[in-house]
């Protein structure tokens, strides 16, 4: 296993709460790089809206590869989704999906959907939501496809999103798009939260599993809560996962603290 930290891509808005390293790129493969991370994870908003030859040139630059292309933002800083009423936000949300996995497949790498996918609406027929969501994601994933691109599903906990919220509603799901190139993640923010026995949950999601965030029960670094990593991460390796573990918390105290202590806690569980 590969151990990557989360960074914002440059039209992200640096605001506090953001779950990603902020500040110029290339300084902040520089400070992972020196913390021991093997990968970096890029939070995006909107894909189009900076240099994406660029972002790869500083990659290449200082020999480091991009373990995931992260949407969360796409929602969380403008509550775009599949589930949008509005026809026009809807092909906004989609667009900005294909925007990342065009990214994704320039960088040789895969895409979460989180909350981007959307979730049902007090004011709009849940069957009506749910087929609209249904219809994004069947969309992305045949571009996504035609890319040679994996999205990874991730089960948001129900503070967050009311669908698609534990491990086992996660397999159901990608079960039902049942595309080669439509996967599953595991957060154990969210796990912590939905999921009754995390060893179940690993070992009977592992077959769709591309891809795994860390975060504490409080949001915050790997060690500063009560998660029982060791415990999770045996239960990975006994599973057979060698894919990436990507750290996505709150910057606190401060992302530079945050940065060192998630390594300096989970580089010796690999």
């Amino acid at each position: 296993m590969k151990l990557s930290y989360q960074v914002s891509t440059p039209e992200v808005y640096a605001l506090p709460g953001i779950t990603s390293y902020q500040g110029d790129f290339e300084t902040s493969i520089k400070a992972l790089k020196d913390a021991g991370y093997d990968g970096i994870e890029l939070m995006v908003r909107d894909p189009r809206a900076f240099d994406g030859k660029e972002i790869s040139r500083l990659l290449e630059k200082h020999n480091y590869e991009a373990s995931m292309v992260c949407t969360g933002e796409v929602y969380g800083q403008d509550k775009l989704s599949f589930g949008d009423p509005d026809d026009t936000r809807r092909d906004e949300a989609m667009a900005r999906i294909k925007a990342a996995i065009d990214l994704a497949h320039s960088l040789g790498t895969q895409i979460n959907l989180g909350r981007a996918r959307g979730g049902y609406l007090p004011d709009q027929p849940q069957e009506r939501t749910y087929n609209r969501i249904f219809d994004g994601v069947q969309r992305v994933t045949e571009y996504a496809a035609r890319k040679n691109v994996v999205i990874a599903l991730e089960p948001v906990n129900t503070l967050g999103l009311n669908f698609i919220n534990s491990t086992a509603e996660g397999i159901e799901y990608v079960k039902k798009v049942a595309s080669p190139h439509f996967k599953l993640m595991l957060d154990t923010g969210h796990m912590h939260i939905e999921d009754k026995d995390i060893e179940a949950a690993v070992k009977n999601s592992i077959s769709m599993v591309s891809f795994v965030h860390l975060v504490d029960s409080n949001r915050r670094y790997p060690g500063a809560g009560v998660f029982d990593f060791p415990a999770f991460i045996g239960y990975l390796k006994k599973a057979g996962y060698t894919g990436y573990l990507s750290v996505e918390v709150f910057s606190l105290p401060d992302q530079d603290t945050a940065l060192r202590k998630s390594s300096e806690f989970i580089r010796p569980l690999l």
